[in-house]
């Protein structure tokens, strides 16, 4: 599936690709590799109630876009949350690595939106060239890993347009009650390694994966429609 990223479409696409089902990933007996520990890491928790601090734990400054009608992202009770307005929205939390990205992760949690719909996500994220949803320039990334209530979709960007690569289910469904919950990816060549919130693992091989060096990673809160699910980052980390 490919889906153009531009202004409108980046959250379009995104919503596109939440409507796959079928499970394209493969995990093919390799060695999983140890994921290399995180250059950038923040505790929400450790950060008093109030708007994102400039800086990250480590110093690096966040790059905040966003998309929609948002008022976030805040911190709230030792969690980082988007303050999505109740539609189609996004806000994208960035930090530049000054280097590419070998790993992404948070441990998170999903709770219930203004509405019963589960229709929100997390997306781990590395851009390289320009920030959605409307940065000048191409848009390019390794990794574009969403996660909802019901399942998670591996994509890559090229010339500004997402490529799906793999998708699964969570079955039963991921809570929804603000449960502790923990999402990483780490690349190593062309092998996305992935630690999934039902505990399970996926390996995902694509010869686009380290011929798109990125070095912001990214991430995203998303709801597409009235009433989806929101998400609280506890803890963020990339390396």
């Amino acid at each position: 599936m490919t889906t153009r990223l531009s202004r409108r479409a980046l959250l379009g696409g995104t919503a596109a690709l939440l409507l796959a089902a079928a499970c394209s990933c493969s995990t093919d007996g390799d060695t999983p590799v140890v994921p290399p520990a995180p250059r950038v890491r923040t505790v929400w928790r450790d950060h008093a109630d109030g708007p994102i601090p400039a800086r990250g734990d480590e110093g690096v400054p966040f790059v905040l876009r966003a998309s929609g009608p948002v008022s976030g992202p805040v911190v709230r009770a030792g969690a980082l949350d988007g303050e999505l307005g109740d539609s189609r929205s996004a806000v994208y939390v960035n930090q530049d690595l000054g280097s590419p990205v070998t790993r992404l992760g948070a441990r998170f949690g999903f709770v219930p939106g203004p509405g019963t719909s589960d229709d929100g996500s997390l997306c781990l994220a590395a851009w390289r060239g320009a920030l959605p949803p409307d940065g000048p320039g191409t848009i390019e990334a390794p990794v574009h890993l969403v996660a909802t209530p019901r399942r998670w979709i591996l994509g890559v960007a090229q010339a500004s347009q997402l490529h799906e690569i793999a998708t699964g289910s969570f079955d039963p469904p991921l809570p929804t009650d603000g449960t502790p919950l923990v999402l990483d990816v780490t690349l190593t060549g062309d092998r996305a390694e992935i630690a999934l919130p039902d505990g399970a693992p996926a390996t995902v091989r694509d010869a686009r994966i380290p011929a798109l060096p990125a070095p912001v990673a990214c991430w995203e809160f998303y709801r597409h429609a009235p009433g989806g699910t929101a998400v609280r980052l506890y803890e963020t980390w990339a390396a």
